[in-house]
Order: structure tokens, then C-alpha cells, then sequence
């Protein structure tokens, strides 16, 4: 039986956004919940674990739902709480780890650059491996798992520990260690919540752009996690193959994208495949000036490719400068096309995640 105890500020608040969000699609609202889980089920969990839930993401298992039904929608359901530690170790494991202490220290040792995992030869691979599995157990202590970013891209939940209650994001693959996200599950929810109905809302009304300011840029890889601010919102935006110039390594220096930097982007930030782009050069002694034509994301643009990209990413690329928006964007899925310094091309299709302008 579902428990019929009073709602808290923070439920009563979610019940009115999550009512906004769907009435904003015309049929299916995407977002779909698990069930609602019982009283008796939540304590079974605790008990199971050896902890106590924070009681906002509690309250939001009794009166909300059980996670998200799709994949990696925020939050998942209490049945993937082990993701982050399974993925990892790629084995079956117990509840008991989530009772012991959490430590930012041992987290990101765990899963920094500075790990050496090197091998030694005299050393029996079967203890070599053991002691590795130790060590993520232990780097993932007192944690549960909201949602999976895929790549080893992980939003946790503290439950055990000084930090009990916070939210942080664990890279546990790419050496990035731990960001700081929330204070509590109720704070960012609500914050995640008011992301996807502003996005919605921008494509209903057909109003991409919006100025903000960068104030915080993780670096690393191919993806470019950029904290920005819009009025008296703070919005979290990851785009791909935000800028060619910041292809370096996490921990590394940029001068293409900096903190305070100002940028006009698109709000609706969808994460959707590349699709196909249809590539025109263009007779450089004719050159056209920049248009943009057609529905939100589907864009015309003509630019000049002022050098060629060094960085094996994987698929063929190319970044193209245009003039009249003094701003690289990295063509991507282009096949059997051979990019020369100074060739001119005509670009239409769906350009997704790039940056229209950065000033200073």
C-alpha cells in the first residue's frame, strides 16, 4: 500500500513542474516514471544497505516515482543504485559497501590522471586485479547512483559520511576524478526539472539563442562540461565538440574558452546523432557571405577552413571558421572528403551543440 504521510514543500513543488512538462507536449510526454515505491520497500532497501536515505530523494520514491522508465534519465530507480560501482568492476556486488564512509580523498585518487595502474611483471595478475576491484569499492563508498552519462560518466548520491546528502559527478573512466554537483537530491532535482521545461518551452517558441557567461569549463576528451549562467538561472549544458581549439586534456590550459567568457548558444541542447550534412565547396573567387536558413538546429552556414585538425577523434572532421560569426564549429560524419587549407564550403544540416559567438 502506498504511504499517505504528508508531502513535503519539495513534492508539492515537483507534482506542479512535472504537470508543466507534460502539458507542454502535445501527446506522450518523454519523461515517463517507475511506480511509486511503497514504505515497507524503502526500508527494506535501507536495511539491506545498512543506511538511511536522505529523506527528499525518499519522499520523492513515495510520492513521485521509482526513477526514471528509459534510460539514463534522471534520477534512475533504486534498482541501479549499484551502477557505478558494477560498471567498474563488471561483477555482481552486495548493498554493504554503500554503510561505509564516503571519502573525496580516496575517490579521486582512484579515478584521477595522476592512478598508476602499471603492471608489475613479478606481481600474480589475479592479486594485481583483486587489489584494483579494492580499490574501487572502496573509492565508492557510501554512494548511490542517480544517473549514468554514459562512458563512465556518473551522478552519485552521498548516503554515508561527512558528505552525506551531496551530489557529486564521478568520472570513473577518463581521469577526471569527482565534480561537486548539489547539496542535496531536492536542490538539483528541482534544478534538472526547470532545465527540461525551459528547453521544451525554447522549442515550442522557436527561440534558440541566449546569452550567458561561462563560469566554470572542464576540459578533457572531446566533450567540454560548461557551467554558464543566464539571468538568475545557472544552467549545466555538456556540449560536444564545443570548440575545436579545447581538445586537450582535462587539467590543460585554453585560451579558446575561459571563465567569464561570454557566449551566445542554443538553449535547445537535445542530444541527438549528427545527421547527415550535405557539403558544397564553393568557388573561393565567388564567396558568399554566412546565412542561416531553415527550422531551429537545421542550419545553412558557409565557412573557410583556416586549418586543418590534428587530434585523432575518431571519424572524419574538419573544423570550418565563419566570418560572420567569428567562430569555429567542427564538422562531423562527413565521408570520402578530402579537406585542403583555405577551401571554402557550404554546410546544411543539423549542427548540433555549437557556439555562435564567444567575446571577451
Amino acid at each position: 500500500m502506498i504511504d499517505t504521510a504528508p508531502k513535503s514543500a519539495f513534492i508539492t513543488k515537483v507534482e506542479e513542474m512535472l504537470d508543466q512538462y507534460s502539458s507542454l507536449y502535445d501527446g506522450i510526454c518523454p519523461y515517463v516514471l517507475n511506480e511509486r515505491l511503497t514504505l515497507e520497500q524503502i526500508e527494506q532497501f535501507e536495511a539491506s544497505a545498512h543506511i538511511v536515505l536522505p529523506q527528499d530523494y525518499k519522499d520523492f520514491l513515495l510520492h513521485i516515482g521509482n526513477g526514471g522508465k528509459h534510460a539514463k534519465q534522471f534520477p534512475l530507480s533504486l534498482s541501479h543504485a549499484k551502477d557505478s560501482l558494477e560498471e567498474c568492476l563488471r561483477q555482481t556486488v552486495g548493498l554493504e559497501y554503500m554503510s561505509l564512509p564516503f571519502s573525496l580523498e580516496k575517490c579521486n585518487s582512484c579515478f584521477d590522471d595522476d592512478f598508476d595502474d602499471t603492471e608489475d611483471d613479478t606481481e600474480d595478475d589475479t592479486i594485481i586485479d583483486e587489489a584494483y576491484d579494492h580499490m574501487i569499492i572502496e573509492a565508492l563508498h557510501g554512494t548511490i547512483t542517480l544517473h549514468n552519462d554514459g562512458c563512465g560518466y556518473f551522478i552519485v548520491m552521498i548516503v554515508s559520511g561527512e558528505l552525506s546528502g551531496k551530489l557529486y559527478y564521478i568520472d570513473t573512466a577518463n581521469g577526471q576524478g569527482t565534480r561537486f554537483v548539489s547539496d542535496s537530491f531536492a536542490e538539483y532535482y528541482l534544478k534538472w526539472l526547470n532545465q527540461q521545461v525551459a528547453r521544451r518551452s525554447a522549442y515550442l517558441e522557436h527561440n534558440d539563442k541566449f546569452d550567458c557567461v561561462i563560469t566554470d569549463v572542464k576540459l578533457g576528451g572531446n566533450v567540454r562540461d560548461l557551467h554558464v549562467r543566464k539571468l538568475n538561472n545557472d544552467f549545466l549544458f555538456q556540449f560536444e565538440y564545443f570548440c575545436p581549439g579545447d581538445f586537450i586534456l582535462a587539467g590543460g590550459y585554453s585560451e579558446h574558452t575561459k571563465v567569464n567568457d561570454h557566449i551566445v548558444v542554443s538553449l535547445y541542447m537535445e542530444h541527438l546523432s549528427y545527421s547527415v550534412l550535405v557539403v558544397t565547396q564553393v568557388d573561393k573567387r565567388t564567396e558568399p557571405s554566412v546565412t542561416h536558413v531553415g527550422e531551429r538546429s537545421l542550419h545553412e552556414v558557409i565557412g573557410r577552413v583556416n586549418r586543418l585538425f590534428t587530434h585523432d577523434i575518431g571519424g572524419n572532421c574538419f573544423p570550418l571558421y565563419v566570418e560572420g560569426l567569428d567562430q569555429e564549429i567542427l564538422i562531423k560524419g562527413v565521408k570520402d572528403l578530402v579537406v585542403s587549407f583555405g577551401d571554402v564550403y557550404k554546410i546544411r544540416g543539423r549542427l548540433s551543440g555549437e557556439v555562435y559567438r564567444i567575446s571577451r
